[in-house]
């Protein structure tokens, strides 16, 4: 009977574990870091990610990163297209058998997120095929939460479009372009702005996002889509970090990126309490305040004792 361990994806952000000392390019290292890294999704092997944004977590060259990665992809134990940005380890839905059909349901964001290609659409297949081996109810939560490709919908969707304008006035020349990018903002930046906890100031926050793919892309010199995959894991990280879910206190999406937060420790956002404070002024605040306490208590006790005498 196989044996596991559960393993937070976390790890990779510890403090502790950051400050030991890291292999070079290794391929048994980097198979660790696809089946735990933060890029992991709770859809089963399934992620996107591209080849800059993993090497850089790693903080290897691009090179050493391939090497490493051709190793995993020889073995057969990886599958990928890497310019849709897809990842697919097969054999992770064997180890990662879903324990209800609700946490088949919960795949959907994830699964929406993942780039139509080939891929994942062979992916889709052999989850499909475990789903059913597991039973009906599972079979039709997949169903429900994986369902055909966004590609197919938008071909839909476009074809009703279609046949809505055949009916319709055309816009004035000056008007039509302005509202078709209202209408069709960039995919890129829009789903880094759904990535972030606070959705205020859209228009604001696109011209941020976009502005810091433009300066990532510069300092890393890459493409803009390796860019947008470097800028993704941060926010996410920050989305889930204590900094992130401070409500109201969270900064608007605007001022985070134009601030360039995505380059900060994530460590950091770990230290602050949902209420605002950091952790350690929190700390010390506490501490203040007790000497504070105990203070009072003193000089009660002193006043006693006079009066007493």
């Amino acid at each position: 009977m196989a044996r596991y361990r559960k393993v937070d994806t976390r790890i990779w952000g510890d403090s502790k574990f950051r400050d030991l000392s890291s292999p070079g390019p290794s391929a048994k290292y980097l198979w660790l870091f696809v089946l735990t890294g933060p890029h992991t999704s709770n859809v089963p092997g399934l992620f996107r990610a591209g080849e800059m944004a993993l090497a850089e977590e790693l903080g290897w060259s691009i090179e050493g990163f391939r090497e490493a990665f051709a190793e995993l992809l020889a073995k057969g134990l990886v599958k990928t297209d890497f310019s849709a940005r897809v990842v697919w380890v097969p054999n992770a839905m064997k180890y990662n058998r879903p324990e209800n059909p609700n946490v088949v349901k919960s795949w959907r964001t994830a699964w929406d997120e993942i780039p139509e290609c080939a891929l994942k659409t062979e992916a889709r297949e052999r989850l499909q095929e475990f789903t059913k081996g597991l039973g009906e109810g599972f079979a039709k939560a997949f169903a429900e939460g994986c369902a055909k490709g966004l590609a197919n919908q938008e071909q839909e969707q476009e074809q009703e479009q279609e046949q809505e304008q055949k009916h319709e006035k055309p816009l004035p020349l000056a008007l039509s372009p302005k509202l078709a990018k209202q209408k069709s903002p960039d995919a890129i930046v829009a789903r880094i702005f759904e990535s972030y906890p606070r959705k205020l100031a859209r228009a604001a926050a696109y011209k941020a996002i976009e502005k810091a793919l433009v300066r990532v892309a510069k300092e890393k010199s890459c493409s803009r889509e390796d860019a947008a995959d470097f800028l993704y894991q941060p926010v996410v990280k920050f989305r889930e970090s204590p900094a992130g879910k401070k409500g109201e206190y969270t900064p608007h999406p605007a001022t985070w990126f134009n601030a360039d937060k995505f380059f900060d420790d994530p460590q950091e956002w770990w230290k602050v309490n949902t209420n605002g404070n950091h952790n350690g002024n929190g700390n010390r605040q506490a501490g203040l305040l007790a000497n504070r306490d105990a203070a009072r208590q003193g000089i009660m006790a002193r006043r006693s004792v006079d009066r007493a005498g």
